[in-house]
């Protein structure tokens, strides 16, 4: 029997996301016609079957009742899965939540293995391949690596060399060989890799998924005690926690920093060589769903051309979608719409010859007539962070919750918060 702990976050997380954590939950947020933490259900269903104990979702939500309807959906949509919501009182970090849930945890088999994951990951989610590896690798933690190279291929990192991409992301050490986890440093500087230079190291980037056992509580328990004992203790750059809270608690600053030199730590790095995203920007997003649709693309006619994935009853009307296009229920599109590389959630109105490329339109969101909404995807996506979104949103655009666009109104790379309404051309603006 599996556990699995998802870390589906709070207020205070997906600053990047926004806009859309104006709207959306981001683990919530719809990507190819269903929320990513759905996602991730999906495959624990697909690789555990029967072997899968029970799923916690830890989060830090002052209100838990966002997530009453998706609770309820999936029980319909996840019938055999045990499903449970943990909210922690306060932000406690990636690991004091789990510390401070611990038994509810381990009730029932406090000896099966756990399955650890950051509910923004986007990748092929190989929860099979990794669990065979921790136990056959007699591991008391695996950490998934990605390949930075293997990024580096990817059109959400060009303009990145491979030590950028470390930086951005907590960067593991391991050898080539035992797999062994010998050095792990969040957005490590450049003396870090040459440390670790040598061919026998391979240098990857926290995937942000583990597997541990009840052994990780007894890690968590000695990161407090040490918290609570130095009171010069630093933890490097976190954007959620305070240092030297003992009740906050990081597993990759108070805990994997630690464990490499450790005897008998068996930390030990399960790497991969495919696509990984973490859904930080809304650019991600739009990469993300391209990443899932491949995977179920449809099928091709006359108006479609695949991978698409639409959740409403549309009559063609010479209309033409995809490729790289998501349309949620209840959405109504007038003759002629174009659509190519947009996610179009729910109970949005398209009127007819529109084009939309390149854009993310929100949930209630009525465009008229002859309009054209344009994003050109022009810099490197993976570049925004919490201090510059801006300057990387002008190369698409969003729509936020309730816009509405009057005919024949063109709108190019801009971002447009909720409730607000366009009556002229919007070039370059967020719109507030």
């Amino acid at each position: 029997m599996v556990k699995a702990v998802i870390l589906v976050g709070g207020e205070t997380t997906g600053t990047r996301f926004r806009p859309l954590t104006m709207d959306y939950i981001k683990c919530l947020f719809p990507v190819a016609g269903k929320p990513i933490i759905s996602h991730i259900l999906d495959k624990l269903v697909e690789d555990l079957g029967k072997d899968l104990e029970e799923v916690f979702l830890i989060s830090f939500f002052k209100d838990p009742s966002k997530f009453d309807d998706y609770l309820k959906a999936s029980k319909s949509e996840f019938p055999g899965v045990k499903l449970t919501l943990l909210t922690e009182p306060t932000p406690m970090g990636t690991g004091g939540g789990i510390f401070s849930f611990k038994d509810k945890v381990l009730a029932g088999n406090p000896d099966s293995p756990i399955l650890f994951i950051h509910g923004d990951i986007v990748c092929d989610y190989p929860f099979k391949e990794m669990l065979s590896f921790h136990q056959e690798s007699k591991s008391n933690i695996s950490i998934m690596g990605v390949d930075p190279l293997v990024l580096l291929k990817d059109q959400a990192f060009q303009g990145l060399d491979k030590e950028q991409v470390l930086r951005k992301y907590g960067t593991v050490f391991s050898n080539r060989k035992s797999h062994d986890v010998v050095h792990y440093v969040e957005k490590p500087e450049s003396d870090s890799f040459a440390k670790f230079s040598d061919t026998n190291y391979q240098t990857s980037i926290n995937g942000g998924i583990y597997v541990f056992g009840a052994s990780i509580f007894k890690q968590l328990e000695e990161a407090k005690t040490r918290k609570e004992s130095s009171s010069d203790f630093a933890a490097a750059e976190n954007d959620l926690e305070d240092p030297y809270n003992p009740s906050i608690l990081s597993l990759e600053l108070d805990v994997f920093k630690f464990l490499p030199g450790i005897e008998g730590s068996n930390f030990r790095a399960f790497g991969i060589e495919k696509s990984w995203y973490q859904l930080s920007t809304p650019h991600i997003a739009l990469a993300a769903n391209e990443f899932f649709l491949k995977q179920d693309p449809g099928k091709p006619s006359a108006c479609l051309t695949p991978p698409i994935k639409i959740l409403s009853k549309l009559g063609c009307q010479e209309c033409k979608i995809g490729p790289n296009v998501a349309i949620g229920s209840n959405v109504k599109l007038g003759e002629g719409v174009r659509l190519k590389n947009c996610i179009i959630c729910d109970d949005v109105t398209i009127g007819a010859h529109t084009i939309v490329t390149n854009a993310i339109i929100s949930s209630g969101v009525k465009i008229g007539k002859w309009c054209r909404l344009e994003g050109t995807l022009n810099a490197p996506v993976s570049q925004a962070s919490a201090e510059n979104t801006s300057s990387f949103l002008s190369n698409l655009v969003v729509l936020c919750k309730d816009t509405q666009v009057s005919n024949q109104v063109f709108v190019y790379n801009s971002v447009v918060l909720p409730h607000k309404e366009l009556k002229t051309d919007t070039k370059y603006e967020i719109v507030m």
